[in-house]
């Protein structure tokens, strides 16, 4: 396996879940990804267990798990002088600084990039806000469901038609933000390979959340009104949507109207159509949308997706099965292609995770480890920062490290 960051080293102070996540990417990819965590308030997601681990392990939190496997960790209080005088001395060394800290309490600790850059030329500081790092919210503190789901226009647009908004599943900004702070990441220290020096590299949620609606976004903006909400039953293209069959769900995206029309007749049975006036042209079955999503529907509703899977393969229709999330975790393409792997754990044994989204070579990058238990790492990454033993004893004693 080439890990291709095996050198890098990343100091990581962020809680919750977007940081946290890029830097899981950058660990499963190699880099020495230390974590950071408050003696006095460790990360919050640790809380979230969700009766994940049934009886036998209810502290087991499997979203922590996910975002902070393959990473070191340790405590410090970077609230207090003696706090920041220690990380300062790790960024000395480190190659990336990975933070979500409130601009002007950075300033106020010294631990802004302008002040970093002075001590380390060549620091890769990534700085994650809610909003942007301008503009009238730029201090509002921000979480993905704020930032990523509901200002970008999700929400809304996703709902049906007089509908209320749609409600997010938890992270998704989050994780989807994690991929551009990785992407951001390399892309800087790609850049100091040529140039010596290092950068800021700034990301937001709500940045991430508008790029990832620019279709809609871009739509708005030629026509001046909002994008019209999507209604199942009055698609203009029922070529593409869902449909109930006898055990399940499954999805169309056949966005080529006039391609995939008489293909999608025949599958369906129903070769008459092929010619009706109210059909025979893009047009029309726009117009007579929910006339044809109904008779799709039941037909659909007379076989199971087994049943249906070699018609609309024969046709070369586009569909997919929906899945329910228990479902997707025993799918075989998902484990064919190493999407999940199995990772020992010190207290529930063995657990399964999500790898990191991009593979190199046909390798997936491995999970090696759990997420670190709270400062698991403390003495041995300070040793290697050079501070002595008398030095942690005293960080110990005045409780700036557990």
């Amino acid at each position: 396996m080439a890990l291709l960051l095996k050198g890098i080293k990343v100091i990581e102070l962020a809680t919750w879940a977007a940081l946290p996540a890029g830097g899981a990417i950058l660990a499963d990819w190699g880099a020495d990804v230390i974590k950071i965590e408050d003696p006095k308030a460790p990360d919050p997601l640790r809380g979230f267990a969700h009766d994940a681990g049934g009886a036998d392990h209810p502290n087991l939190a499997p979203s922590f798990e996910q975002k902070n496997r393959n990473k070191r960790g340790i405590t410090l209080d970077v609230s207090r002088p003696r706090g920041q005088q220690v990380l300062r001395r790790l960024l000395e060394a480190a190659d990336v600084f990975l933070t979500s800290m409130r601009p002007k309490t950075l300033v106020k600790y010294g631990l802004d990039y302008d002040s970093l850059k002075k001590i380390n030329t060549g620091l890769v500081m990534v700085h994650l806000s809610g909003f942007g790092h301008k503009g009238p919210d730029a201090d509002r503190p921000g979480y993905d469901s704020l930032c990523f789901w509901a200002r970008s226009g999700f929400a809304l647009s996703l709902a049906e038609p007089g509908a209320q908004p749609v409600g997010q599943r938890p992270a998704q900004g989050d994780v989807t933000t994690s991929i551009a702070v990785a992407a951001g990441t390399c892309a800087a220290l790609f850049d100091r390979s040529r140039t010596g020096k290092g950068r800021e590299v700034l990301a937001s949620l709500y940045g991430t959340g508008v790029w990832v609606a620019g279709s809609d976004l871009a739509t708005s903006f030629a026509s001046g009104k909002d994008v019209k909400k999507m209604s199942r039953k009055e698609s203009t293209n029922p070529l593409v949507g869902s449909y109930q069959t006898k055990d399940g769900w499954i999805q169309l995206v056949n966005l080529q109207s006039e391609r995939f029309w008489e293909p999608m007749c025949r599958a369906m049975g129903h070769a008459d159509l092929i010619g009706d006036e109210r059909f025979d042209t893009p047009m029309k079955r726009a117009e007579n949308g929910r006339l044809l999503v109904d008779i799709f529907q039941k037909e659909f509703l007379k076989r199971t997706i087994d049943e249906w899977m070699p018609r609309l393969d024969a046709e070369g229709i586009r569909w997919g099965k929906m899945q329910t999330v228990l479902e997707a975790t025993r799918d075989e393409q998902a484990w064919a292609n190493g999407y999940f792997q199995k990772v020992a754990h010190p207290d529930a044994g063995e657990i399964t995770l999500v790898s990191s989204p991009i593979q190199f070579g046909g390798e997936t990058s491995p999970i090696k480890t759990a997420a670190p238990f709270i400062g698991q790492h403390t003495e041995e990454v300070l040793l290697e920062a050079g501070l002595s033993w008398d030095e942690i004893n005293s960080l110990q004693e005045a409780r700036v490290i557990l």
